[in-house]
């Protein structure tokens, strides 16, 4: 069994806002790794955790370096870091020959109510909408994820995303740890570590005792048209100069994609471009 976790930070618990990362290096560093150490904890104490060959974790929030290579080192001998940026399929990068897929520190899309640092694949991005339907990263992922036939079991993040996932029905058959309640952009209630760790350790081993061959992998389908709504028309203007990209006013563009690599490529090289 190959175990796939793709991080982000903006649902993990003791962090609630973007300047956390800079300006409080310290707590930012050893919320992540906590984090993590309790997924680790879960595989571990799992009674399917001699079958695990490989964790491969894909450090995917901003440039992708974040976490500590020595520390997840010694975490466990069986995990991989996957980091930098950009780099293609950039939160899902080397998901080939997984079982499984943990999703930690995630959050709602940009513009959802009641969500901590909202966002689609990129703060430049207002909205990004797929085939009519508002989505957040997690969202996206699985699209890619589904491709691949390797199901998302489980979700840990903040209660935002909780709210669209599982309340709304878009993935309502995820297993999810709520680390904090949001209460707006910059503004949360940060659930006690201790529970959140517990949390996470039970539903890790609920997850691995699963048949994953009988796991949903998402309802979404090609083709994927997004409509991305930017922050500023200057990133319109740049991306209206792609091929294949339409202008739809002053602030939305249009792409449309067949397959889930080329849709999260197609976010990347957008985010790339629209960074500065």
């Amino acid at each position: 069994m190959n175990i796939y976790i793709s991080f982000d930070m903006e649902g993990i618990a003791g962090i609630d806002r973007f300047s956390d990362e800079f300006k409080r290096t310290g707590a930012y560093l050893e919320s992540i790794h906590a984090h993590l150490q309790a997924v680790i904890d879960g595989i571990r104490q799992s009674p399917k955790n001699d079958e695990v060959e490989t964790i491969t974790i894909s450090d995917s929030h901003g440039e992708g370096k974040n976490l500590d290579y020595l520390t997840l080192s010694k975490m466990d001998e069986r995990i991989e870091l996957v980091s930098g940026y950009p780099r293609n399929e950039y939160m899902m990068s080397g998901l080939d020959r997984h079982d499984i897929i943990f999703f930690l520190g995630y959050h709602a899309s940009g513009g959802h109510h009641r969500a901590n640092m909202d966002h689609a694949y990129s703060t430049a991005f207002h909205r990004v909408s797929i085939n009519g339907i508002k989505c957040s990263e997690a969202m996206i992922n699985q699209i890619y994820a589904k491709e691949k036939h390797v199901p998302v079991g489980l979700i840990i993040g903040d209660s935002g995303l909780h709210s669209q996932l599982i309340l709304e029905g878009y993935m309502p058959y995820v297993e999810y740890v709520v680390t904090k309640k949001s209460l707006g952009h910059n503004a949360v209630i940060h659930r006690n570590f201790q529970s959140v760790r517990k949390e996470i350790i039970e539903k890790v081993g609920l997850v691995l005792d699963k048949d994953f061959s009988a796991m949903p992998l998402g309802d979404l389908t090609a083709p994927y048209n997004v409509t991305i709504e930017t922050n500023r028309t200057l990133h319109a203007d740049k991306a209206e100069m792609l091929p294949g990209v339409a202008r739809l006013d002053g602030y939305r563009i249009g792409m449309s994609f067949n397959n889930g690599k080329d849709l999260i490529n197609g976010l990347m090289a957008l985010e790339v471009l629209c960074r500065k």
